[in-house]
């Protein structure tokens, strides 16, 4: 369902007032407008106060909108967010979405982030339940496989995981 955008709300998100701001992460809340993704993502990226921060973390955790999905996945490949990228890994496993589509970001992050975000990408891959092509498979396996080379003992143990995970989400040819 698209909505329009309420700049009212837009003004109290990125107001100074904590109490404006929280009471337009509440309206956003109950909108259930994926669109205004960006702009709370920018909101908990360039806001300190850790009662927003908190407030927008739940929001994104609870949401159940898959268009959500990939905005989430754009604003973690974003340089721009890379502070925030561990909070919003976080968010795809706990939200449930599907991130099936955007494995290969996961499966980068896994090989390439440092070890807690390497973590965060893994838990999606293992919460990840939609359908991979052959080829898809493959080529996660391959890249997964060559990390394993450079990869230290923990991280080895997420690329092992992974590898013996991704299978199970082969859809039937």
């Amino acid at each position: 369902m698209m909505t329009s955008i309420n700049e009212t709300i837009i003004k109290k998100l990125y107001s100074n007032s904590t109490t404006l701001a929280i009471s337009a992460i509440d309206e956003i809340s109950q909108t259930g407008n994926s669109q205004y993704i960006p702009m709370l993502i920018d909101t908990l990226n360039s806001n300190t106060d850790p009662d927003i921060q908190k407030k927008i973390h739940t929001l994104l955790c609870e949401i159940k909108h898959n268009e959500a999905a990939a905005e989430l996945v754009k604003a973690i490949e974003n340089n721009k967010y890379s502070n925030i990228q561990q909070t919003l890994i976080s968010a795809c496993w706990e939200n449930g979405l599907d991130y099936t589509p955007y494995l290969s970001t996961f499966v980068n992050l896994l090989i390439n982030g440092d070890y807690m975000t390497a973590f965060e990408a893994f838990t999606v891959i293992e919460n990840s339940e939609g359908m991979l092509s052959q080829t898809s498979m493959n080529e996660y396996l391959q890249q997964l496989r060559s990390a394993l080379d450079g990869a230290n003992d923990e991280r080895k143990h997420l690329i092992h995981q992974t590898i013996q995970y991704l299978p199970s989400l082969l859809q039937a040819e």
